[in-house]
């Protein structure tokens, strides 16, 4: 049994539950630190122009008579910006310094198809050549096919590697080793033979992950919320991916997402109740890992493929644009608003021109916090605000 057959059965074991994170201690130890980047997808493309709001713009006002955030309602953060009001929640991580917006991001040759603007976020590559996605490469670079995990859905393309794809948490109560039916005496066969080299390394790499896979599922167990969470599936997997942190997983990304921001007809109730979806869980999210003692162990990162156009459209909505807005949270997060807000005078089409590739944002994660080298990540060198504390 090689290496890549070893990963492909252990790949297999694990589509067939509900997922279960990974606990190759060794391997997740040479990425260096005890940090996890928490990521958030806002699927569906998400108004930035709505969400960190532009209320001294009367450029901003023009465009949209009817869905724009009125003045007197948005959350103020400087003489310009502030927030969608639903981001309330989100107002004491602002005033503490842990919330940061990083502004005007995009990537070269703007798409505005959500199923090749996703790719090109997911894999960072806009050319779309690349097959895996960049959370995989973190996974094949610390050589650690466990250390990051989607929760909840269907395994997002960012955590695709080349030899194996990482596995997605529907429930962390599902966490357990289940073999499809008539693999479990291949397996366990597998674990129990002599072997040597490299298939010794991972035969012992894997009796330790099942040993570690039983520790967390005790603690797991233990686990009882710092914070009363908001009803709803978003809140319900950030809860997850807290009770994993709590747990000592030590994984170093994990994946959730929060949609849809599709938003052509009535906007305004759409995103807003989305938008309260977000802050809901996210402050929730905060009071349980400060109550866990693992906040400062802690960063969220939350991007959608793409904004969406300055004027609103005839159904009280906005259709698919370029340049969005990020934000990160967290005690490790340099909070403010970073980059230049958007020149709604002077726009790509209708759209708002992208000044900071999405790229550099994820450099500035690789190398500051997960102390990963972002170009054998990303494949070039990209700079973006610093936006790590």
């Amino acid at each position: 049994m090689d290496r890549r057959e070893f990963l492909k059965l252990s790949a297999v074991a694990l589509a067939a539950t509900s997922g279960m994170p990974g606990f190759l201690a060794r391997a997740a130890a040479s990425a260096g630190g005890d940090k996890t980047l928490v990521v958030v997808q806002l699927t569906g493309g998400n108004d930035g122009l709505n969400t960190l709001v532009p209320y001294s713009n009367g450029a901003y006002y023009a465009a949209r008579p009817n869905i724009a955030i009125p003045r007197k309602d948005v959350l103020t953060l400087n003489g310009d910006l502030g927030m969608h009001p639903a981001l309330r929640p989100l107002m004491k991580h602002w005033d503490a310094g842990d919330l940061a917006w990083i502004e005007n991001v995009g990537y070269p040759n703007p798409n505005r198809s959500h199923f090749a603007s996703m790719a090109i976020w997911h894999t960072a590559d806009p050319t779309q050549a690349a097959d895996d996605g960049w959370i995989g490469r973190i996974a094949e670079r610390i050589g650690d096919p466990f250390c990051a995990s989607n929760v909840g859905g269907t395994t997002p393309r960012a955590l695709m590697a080349s030899e194996f794809a990482l596995p997605s948490i529907d429930s962390v109560d599902g966490f357990q080793l289940k073999l499809p039916e008539g693999l479990q005496g291949a397996f366990e066969g597998m674990l129990n033979a002599p072997r040597s080299g490299e298939a010794a390394y991972l035969q012992r790499a894997t009796r330790q992950m099942l040993a570690n896979t039983r520790k967390v599922q005790a603690n797991a167990g233990k686990y009882r919320a710092g914070a009363t969470y908001p009803e709803g599936k978003f809140a319900a997997q950030l809860r997850d991916v807290a009770r994993l942190i709590a747990g000592g997983t030590g994984q170093r990304v994990l994946y959730t997402s929060l949609g849809s921001f599709d938003t052509h007809a009535g906007q305004r109730a759409e995103q807003d109740d989305l938008l309260t979806e977000l802050a809901g869980g996210l402050s929730a999210f905060m009071a349980d890992l400060e109550r866990q003692g693992a906040a400062d162990r802690v960063i969220v990162m939350g991007f959608s493929e793409f904004g969406r156009r300055v004027a609103e459209n005839d159904s009280a909505g906005t259709d698919h644009g370029q340049g969005s807005v990020m934000f990160a949270l967290g005690p490790g997060v340099r909070g403010g608003v970073h980059g230049d807000s958007p020149d709604l005078e002077d726009l790509a089409d209708g759209d708002i021109k992208y000044r900071q590739d999405f790229r550099g944002v994820y450099a500035e994660a690789l190398g500051r916090w997960l102390n990963l080298n972002p170009r054998d990540i990303l494949g070039g060198d990209f700079r973006g605000p610093t936006w790590i504390a």
